[in-house]
């Protein structure tokens, strides 16, 4: 993940969060793990309005990805997406 933002010259924080229990799966809106969002907003579009929140393991349904594990163009086209979102 490091090295694509440095790939978009971006020295953005990442903040990692730990989710534990059920209940904070819920609070957080967690679909599993590994999750990523930026600026909230999940990095897999197709995940976008899934609501099945829980302490499971993530599986990304990504082209080129066929173990079901995110890709670094996913990654970067979520990167893209929040950059064009915010106007630069």
């Amino acid at each position: 993940m490091h090295a694509v933002l440095h790939e978009y010259r971006l020295d953005t924080p990442v903040e990692m969060i730990q989710v534990n229990t059920e209940e904070e799966a819920l609070h957080t809106r967690f679909l599993g793990s590994p999750s990523i969002r930026i600026n909230g907003v999940d990095v897999e579009k197709s995940a976008r309005d899934n609501t099945e929140y829980g302490l499971t393991c993530r599986i990304y349904q990504t082209p080129n990805g066929p173990d079901g594990s995110m890709t670094m163009d996913t990654l970067r086209e979520a990167i893209s997406e929040a950059i064009s979102a915010r106007g630069e």
